[in-house]
C-alpha cells in the first residue's frame, strides 16, 4: 500500500470488481462519448466489465491497483498491468517486456491525482518484477489520454491497430512506450531475430487487443 497525496493506492481484491465494473462504465461512457456510437456505449453493463476484470485479478502473471481516499470507500481510479500480450508484436528483442492494459479514472476525480497515482504504482510494478521495456495502446482519437501518458515519460512510435471489429466499427489506437523506471535485469525468455522493417514506423496491425486497454 503506497501514500500518493489524498490517495492511498493498494493491490485490487476481490471485494473491489463491483466497484471496478461500475468506474469502468463511467469512464467509457463520458471519455468515449465522441469516439463510439451512443448505442454502444448505452449497452454497457457494469458486471460484465465486473467478471472481464476478476479474470485479470485471478492470473498469476497480472496485477491491478485501485486508487481510494482515505476513509473513503469509493474508487477513484484503477490499473491493471502485465506481460505484454502480444510479444511479436510489442516486445523488444532481448528485452523483458511489460505493459499497461488499462488505467481508468473516474470522470468524478479528474485532475485530483487518482489517474497518476495508480499509473505510477502500476509501473513501480512492473520495473520490480524485472520487466524493462513497457508498452500501452490508447485510440488516436483520445487527446486527454495521449497528453496523459506523454506527461508521464510515455512515447508514441506510431504503430496503429484496429478497435471493434466485432461490432461493426474500426476505431484506430496507438502504441506507446517508455522503459520502466524501476527495472531490474530482464526476465530470462526467448528473444526473436530483429527482422528488416522491425524500425519502421506508421504500421498497422490487425485489432488483437482487449477492450481494457484504451484509457480515460
Amino acid at each position: 500500500m503506497t501514500d500518493a497525496g489524498p490517495w492511498v493506492v493498494r493491490p485490487a481484491t476481490v471485494d473491489d470488481l463491483d466497484a471496478v465494473g461500475q468506474l469502468h462504465v463511467r469512464a467509457w461512457r463520458h471519455t468515449y462519448r465522441e469516439i463510439m456510437p451512443e448505442e454502444v456505449l448505452a449497452g454497457l453493463d457494469p458486471r460484465e466489465s465486473a467478471a472481464r476484470f476478476a479474470d485479470r485479478l485471478r492470473s498469476p502473471t497480472n496485477a491491478m491497483f485501485v486508487g481510494v481516499q482515505s476513509g473513503e470507500p469509493a474508487l477513484g481510479a484503477f490499473c491493471v498491468v502485465g506481460p505484454a500480450r502480444d510479444p511479436e508484436r510489442d516486445a523488444v528483442p532481448e528485452v523483458a517486456t511489460g505493459e499497461l492494459y488499462a488505467l481508468y479514472a473516474d470522470p468524478r476525480v479528474h485532475g485530483q491525482g487518482a489517474g497518476p497515482a495508480v499509473h505510477d504504482a502500476g509501473v513501480a510494478h512492473l520495473g520490480s518484477v524485472g520487466y524493462r521495456h513497457l508498452v500501452l495502446w490508447v485510440f488516436n482519437a483520445n487527446p486527454r489520454a495521449r497528453a496523459f501518458y506523454a506527461k508521464h515519460g510515455w512515447r508514441c512510435d506510431e504503430l496503429v491497430s484496429y478497435y471493434g471489429q466485432s461490432l461493426g466499427l474500426r476505431l484506430p489506437a496507438v502504441r506507446y512506450s517508455r522503459p520502466a523506471s524501476l527495472a531490474k535485469p530482464a526476465l530470462s525468455r526467448p528473444g526473436r531475430r530483429r527482422r528488416p522493417g522491425d524500425d519502421r514506423v506508421a504500421r498497422s496491425t490487425p485489432g488483437r487487443f482487449s477492450d481494457d486497454s484504451r484509457r480515460s
